[in-house]
């Protein structure tokens, strides 16, 4: 059963790798016209503090209790940073990436265009999101339960 859990540690390892990535990918960048001026782009990473890389690090941290210790709250802790990944994205960023900001003002032909990171947040959240789930689910992902050691037993003496 280890080789299962071990397999099945590669999405989430995977999806933290993509909300690496996806931080120092382009998150919009605005066109005007062919060019994009001084100034009219970002990385997702200067757009939200860098906050997908302590992420990334935590998968990685849970990911590890999970298939090697088969802790169900660290599959569970995996489960809502998938979920966090995936609401920065949709409410932190995608919003970002359809804004002209001062550009528009200034140039008619301004129009903002989304970047590579915010597919590479998407994917990454979505990776780490279903390796928690096959964790929490997947029959001997996680090891059967230990049975107290101390149930059944009697005293040794009376009082």
């Amino acid at each position: 059963m280890r080789g299962v859990r071990a397999v099945l540690a590669i999405l989430p390892l995977a999806g933290a790798g993509l909300l690496v990535a996806a931080e120092f990918a382009t998150l919009y960048e605005v066109r005007v016209g062919d060019s994009v001026p001084p100034g009219a782009s970002s990385s997702a990473g200067a757009h939200h503090g860098y906050a997908l890389l302590v992420i990334a690090l935590a998968v990685a941290m849970m990911t590890a209790g999970a298939v090697a210790g088969g802790s169900r709250p660290a599959a569970i802790a995996l489960a809502l940073l998938g979920l966090v990944a995936l609401g920065i994205a949709l409410l932190a960023d995608r919003p970002a990436t359809a804004e002209e900001g001062l550009f528009g003002e200034a140039y008619d032909a301004a129009r903002a265009v989304a970047g590579p990171a915010l597919r590479l947040e998407l994917l990454g959240g979505a990776a780490i999101l279903a390796g928690a789930a096959l964790l929490l689910l997947w029959p001997g992902a996680t090891p059967p339960a230990r049975r107290d050691p101390s149930r059944g037993r009697t005293r040794a003496s009376a009082p």
